[in-house]
């Protein structure tokens, strides 16, 4: 289903992401999920995120749900454009496709 994400920080909520559906209803989530891979990682999203998890943790977790969806679905591209937000501003990386933490480790060719 087509939803818009929103994310941010502020000093009352601090971290928080918001998912708004197509029927306009604005709910904030742990973490949110949207597109048309998003069908292929929700067990996997479900399975490893944790609350609480460092800024590191939080980078993985997604770079490996991005990977995981873009390995299943043709239409979920090819990199990864990241934005981390914090206290102190946003953080953005780029993980190019020969970078991509999917398939895990020994996995490579695995179908």
């Amino acid at each position: 289903m087509a939803a818009t994400i929103v994310a941010g920080w502020d000093p009352v909520e601090q971290g928080s992401v918001w998912s708004l559906p197509l029927g306009g209803t604005m709910l904030k989530q742990n973490y949110a999920t949207g597109g048309s891979g998003s069908t292929f990682i929700a067990g996997f999203c479900d399975s490893q995120f944790r609350p609480n998890m460092s800024k590191e943790e939080c980078q993985t977790f997604v770079k490996t749900a991005i990977s995981h969806a873009m390995a299943r679905d043709g239409s979920s591209g090819g990199i990864i454009r990241l934005c981390t937000i914090t206290e102190n501003g946003v953080i953005r990386e780029y993980v190019a496709g020969d970078d991509l933490p999917y398939p895990p480790e020994g996995r490579e060719g695995a179908i």
